[in-house]
């Protein structure tokens, strides 16, 4: 078995009461989880978040 470094980028949609984009991705990073689970031929060995933010309120059409 390698060792590989794989850089993965995700997109979260979500619904939450804070007014500030900065509180929301602040608590996203400390208290939510992300993970990704060993497979039969891959353990998973670190993980970690090395980029967060938002896009414009204007570019985004979300219908609830």
């Amino acid at each position: 078995m390698r060792y590989e470094t794989l850089f993965i980028m995700v997109r979260v949609a979500v619904y939450a009461d804070h007014t500030s984009v900065a509180e929301l991705v602040k608590e996203l990073e400390t208290e939510s989880k992300f993970s990704l689970s060993d497979t039969a031929n891959i353990n998973v060995m670190e993980t970690e978040i090395l980029l967060s933010g938002s896009r414009n309120k204007k570019n985004i059409h979300h219908t609830p």
